[in-house]
């Protein structure tokens, strides 16, 4: 029995060694172990005799040390992980960096709404488009502009004609149309406190020139009437972004625009006096915006 345990291990010793290839630089490569020739002489004598004393026999491997750069340099490894939230993350801030180090990105947003001016005057349509400079991930610099449009009519009901199907059609005579396109132009200035990777509010403040083009007929008496106002003024928002991938995202804000905006008319007797429309109003817009 301690002659097949003998062989045993000293064939899985030598069957171990031999998966090595011969001359490995790995710091897992494991060199054959030579016995000594006396030991190999007593466990020859002890197969061919049995009664031979018995010779104690300790098998092991040794590790073959990987080559150093020099005698006092160690080369040490590590592997490292991380979740992806927390890679997604430093590769935002390594983005937000390389911008701090290169200057200003650029963006642009395109948005419409509803522009709904002080008094009885009903809402009309607004849209526009801003471009500008982000001089940090905070603070933004550009120029915008917007397009209100409204029209009315007046509209008198001459007739109502039954129809084969039920119901009545109404005629009706258009007594006056009148339209109205506001245009301002400004620079502006929005702040946008928090991370830009998540929901964040935004304000803004802008200045600049804006523009009033009136227009109206009245087909009773044939009297038209086309002017041009313009003047200084300015807007306010208070908004919240939505991020949607990369440097998109989606914007809501409501505005207010204050403007006093003139002309000056000549009466027939040849007096000049200064005419105002008032610009004032509230609105909200919906709008897309990118960087790039």
């Amino acid at each position: 029995m301690k002659r097949y345990s003998l062989w045993i291990a000293l064939s899985g010793a030598l069957a171990f060694g031999a998966t090595v290839p011969a001359g490995a630089n790995s710091a897992l490569a494991l060199s054959t172990i030579t016995l000594d020739p006396a030991i190999e002489m007593a466990i020859a004598s002890r197969t061919s005799s049995p009664s031979a004393p018995e010779v104690a026999v300790v098998t092991g491997f040794a590790r073959s040390e990987a080559p150093s750069l020099s005698a006092h340099t160690t080369t040490l490894e590590s592997v490292r992980w991380r979740p992806r939230r927390y890679r997604d993350r430093d590769r935002d801030r390594d983005r937000d960096r390389e911008v701090s180090r290169s200057g200003s990105r650029g963006f642009s947003q395109i948005h419409a709404g509803f522009f709904d001016p002080d008094g009885e005057q009903e809402a009309g349509f607004i849209g526009g488009f801003r471009g500008g400079a982000s001089l940090d991930n905070n603070v933004q610099l550009g120029v915008g502009v917007d397009w209100a449009y409204k029209s009315d009519r007046a509209t008198e009901i001459v007739s109502q004609v039954p129809l084969p199907g039920g119901g009545t059609s109404e005629r009706r005579l258009e007594l006056a149309r009148s339209s109205s396109n506001l245009f301002p132009l400004m620079a502006f200035l929005q702040i946008s406190p928090g991370s830009e990777n998540d929901v964040h509010p935004y304000f803004g403040i802008g200045g600049g020139y804006e523009v009033l083009f009136l227009s109206a007929e009245d087909f009773t008496t044939g009297d038209e009437f086309d002017a041009t106002y313009a003047g200084w003024g300015w807007q306010g928002w208070a908004g919240v972004a939505i991020p949607l991938s990369g440097q998109s995202r989606i914007n809501i804000e409501i505005f207010r625009n204050v403007a006093e905006l003139e002309r000056d008319v000549e009466d027939p007797n040849g007096q000049t006096y200064n005419e105002i429309v008032d610009a004032h109003g509230v609105g909200m817009r919906f709008g897309l915006n990118w960087g790039f």
